[in-house]
């Protein structure tokens, strides 16, 4: 196989509004508008929904429960697109859509077909009968099975007429073309190929014929002149299995009686290969496939995240075949190629169907992020569990160190040195004014055996003396009400030169009213800090210090809350109602032990930053949420998302704006990695419950239009899992580099510097 190009993934909707884990059904692409720019409509249970990938502008159609089926046409002959679909409830019909006055509605609805068998899970449009008016040929699937065709009438907003091909044959895929050279039009469905009675088209059923007798019903299909002789061949996939076969069947109709369909096996082993599209080449002879396999198929299994994107051709009719990788890591469902852009080259258009999401894949010459990532371990052998990771410049030398848990690692020879008399280090601040950073940190709870059993709220912060020998001066700060701090912010936050902790306890995630606390420093830090409630807000995670109003006094983020900083406490702002809870598939996105249904649980926003995301220049808040089940041990995946300032920061709620949906993004940072002046989105997933096998991905996405409503996104590493980690800092003057480590896979501290290409 050849060496893939540079392909990168452009997520247009990470949140289509659709019911998750009911299914993304439909794809089409056409121009709806006549602007000359393609639009992308895509529809599921919940609406209808049209893209402008060139503008990233979206609206929707319909509402409304909408399966696979879909087409786009010009149904009334106006010389304008419409779009056709199937819906599934209250009764399966097929419809068809027409705008009023623009893209943005209102769009009119015309029933087709108002009793359908069951749901149209594909729609072509073909001239069957040489009249110069294109038919419609639809699929029943799974309720009851069938094939069929309508004839639009005069008044096309009336009941279309109907005919069968096909009743009681389980069958997916729809494709059309004179297969044997008599001038009449064939159907072919699945394995077989379906010839019309000498009436015509509208008189059924069809003469049923098998082409493809070894491949199972539920397959794609699609027909192109590969050897060059001027007869359509049939490409072929099995769409809804986990070792799907693609062939090619070369068609030797009224040459070979015996023989008239030949295989020729392409590839083995497809994932659920719900993707077909196949075109000529420039040259006779020549001919090009795509086919897609998704992340996520039916029937309860496993999540593939190794998912492939296959482009297959031929130049000398079918004798050898080019297969290129085009992608691999992210599933498609329905997906074709198409230009999007009008740049002249094809781009791969399609969606998620389990885990609702519209994509377009782009190949370049150059990728948009043109960084690549060394990885390296700074820690095989991790002593036991860290709560957090912190980069300071510990022993004085003008280099950031990491420091993880109880230890610190010396840059640049990652030597590993204890920090003696504590247990977590939690945050670095200049405490003292001095000009060198001290470290805030926790002692290990007295009397335990097991490394979660020793966090505590016993809180210190430690002078550096003289690290390397180990030597730390150490003085008490107090002890917080909660279990163990989850997440911490050392800030002036009341008195201009004089900080104060806030600590966030890991407790409030179990319910318990473990409110954030602030520890102010007294005049003399060797003595106990004055604690006390910061708001009674049930949040235990990060916490960002930043000036949000813009007044000169530091504010606190909080997850869903704003902190505002009043001079004499803070006042709570909740910008965000609502964000805190969803719904979680209760299989595991990795094993896919059962069938799929959804349950409504807390998901709480675990990692927070702050940046300037539309470039409006107010801070937004970018935020990683929480979806952890530990009943059944999974984790599904929830939202990365950013909140957008309204301009008056007590305005709410604050617009959300999801970024991508991943499991959960317990890992978050923000920094410009390439240096062209816009910030990049990190991200670390977590997953508790698979050690060392959880596939956890470190993720990067950038801005793929200003307003931050499309994303780029790369894979930097799918190995470890990672718990409040992934840190961007410069490793060396001018080198980025992010530093992480995980929960479960405790014993590794990992390194990752940013080199360009």
């Amino acid at each position: 196989m050849a060496e893939p190009p540079l392909w990168e993934l452009l997520i247009l909707d990470a949140d289509p509004p659709v019911a998750p884990y009911q299914g993304l059904g439909s794809l089409a692409v056409g121009d709806l508008d006549g602007d000359g720019f393609v639009e992308l409509v895509t529809g599921g249970d919940g609406a209808l929904v049209w893209y402008r990938p060139r503008t990233c502008e979206r609206g929707v159609i319909a509402e409304g429960r909408f399966g696979v089926g879909l087409a786009i046409e010009d149904v009334d002959g106006d010389g304008r697109l419409e779009v056709v679909a199937g819906e599934q409830a209250p009764v399966p019909v097929i419809t068809w859509f027409k705008p009023v006055s623009g893209l943005r509605g209102p769009w009119l609805r015309h029933v087709l077909d108002p009793a359908c068998a069951a749901q149209a899970h594909d729609l072509l449009f073909a001239d069957l009968d040489g009249d110069g008016c294109r038919e419609l040929v639809a699929n029943a699937a799974y309720q009851a099975w069938g094939v069929y065709v309508y004839k639009r009438p005069t008044d096309a907003a009336s009941p279309w007429l109907k005919a069968m091909v096909q009743e009681g044959y389980s069958q997916e895929g729809l494709a059309a073309a004179d297969l044997d050279g008599d001038g009449r039009v064939e159907i072919v469905s699945g394995p077989d190929w379906y010839v019309p009675l000498p009436e015509g088209p509208m008189a059924g059923p069809w003469e049923r014929h098998t082409y493809a007798p070894g491949f199972r019903e539920m397959s794609r299909v699609a027909v192109v002149d590969i050897t060059g002789n001027g007869r359509p061949d049939v490409v072929i996939v099995e769409s809804e299995y986990v070792d799907g076969r693609l062939s090619w069947f070369e068609n030797r109709l009224g040459q070979d009686l015996e023989r008239p369909w030949v295989e020729h096996r392409l590839a083995d082993g497809l994932v659920f290969a719900h993707s077909l599209e196949a075109r000529p080449g420039p040259n006779r002879g020549g001919a090009r496939v795509f086919v897609a396999e998704m992340a996520s198929g039916g029937w309860g299994q496993a999540y593939n995240y190794d998912a492939r994107l296959l482009q297959l051709s031929t130049t000398d009719g079918g004798r050898t075949w080019q297969h290129e990788l085009l992608y691999r890591g992210t599933g498609s469902h329905q997906a074709l190629m198409h230009d999007v852009d009008g740049d002249g080259a094809l781009e791969v258009v399609g969606k998620e169907w389990k885990y609702p999401k519209v994509h377009i894949f782009r190949g370049r010459e150059r990728l948009s992020l043109p960084l690549r990532f060394e990885h390296r371990f700074l820690d095989r052998d991790k002593p036991y569990t860290a709560t957090d990771i912190v980069t300071v410049d510990v022993d004085g030398d003008g280099l950031l160190d990491v420091v993880c848990g109880a230890w610190w690692y010396r840059n640049p020879s990652w030597e590993r040195y204890t920090i003696p008399g504590v247990y977590q280090v939690l945050n670095a601040y200049d405490l003292d004014g001095d000009g060198r950073q001290e470290l805030v940190a926790t002692r290990r709870r007295a009397n335990t055996s097991s490394a979660y059993e020793g966090l505590s709220s016993e809180l210190c912060w430690l002078r550096p003396v003289d690290p390397v020998r180990g030597i730390w001066e150490e003085h008490w700060i107090g002890t917080g009400h909660g279990d163990w701090p989850h997440g911490t912010a050392v800030g002036p936050f009341f008195s201009p030169g004089r900080p104060a902790l806030i600590a966030a306890y890991h407790g409030v995630n179990q319910g318990r009213p473990l409110y954030p606390e602030v520890f102010a420093a007294p005049d003399d830090l060797t003595l106990p800090w004055p604690k006390h409630v910061v708001a009674e807000i049930m949040y235990g995670e990060q916490l960002v210090p930043y000036d949000i109003n813009g007044n000169g006094r530091m504010d606190l983020v909080a997850g869903p809350y704003w902190l505002e900083n009043t001079g004499e406490g803070f006042r709570v702002h909740e910008i965000a109602p609502g964000f805190g809870e969803g719904y979680v598939p209760l299989t595991d996105t990795g094993t896919g032990t059962g069938p799929v249904r959804s349950e409504k649980v807390d998901l709480t926003i675990s990692r927070v930053a702050v940046a300037d995301v539309n470039g409006d220049g107010c801070p937004d808040i970018v935020v990683g949420q929480q979806g952890l089940d530990f009943q059944h041990r999974v984790t599904p995946f929830s939202r990365l998302a950013w909140l957008e300032n309204p301009g008056d920061p007590r305005q709410k709620p604050w617009p959300l704006h999801v970024v991508d949906k991943v499991r959960c993004p317990h890992s978050l940072d923000v920094a410009d990695l390439d240096g062209d002046g816009e910030l990049e989105i990190v991200v670390g997933e977590h997953d508790p419950f698979r050690p060392y096998r959880s596939r956890c991905r470190l993720l990067v996405y950038k801005k793929a239009e200003p307003g931050g409503r499309a994303w780029l996104r790369y894979v930097v590493d799918d190995r470890f899992e990672h718990h409040v980690g992934v840190r961007v800092f410069e490793v060396a003057p001018g080198q980025l580099a992010v530093v992480s480590h995980g929960w479960v896979d405790s014993r590794y501290v990992h390194l990752w510097e940013i080199r360009r290409w």
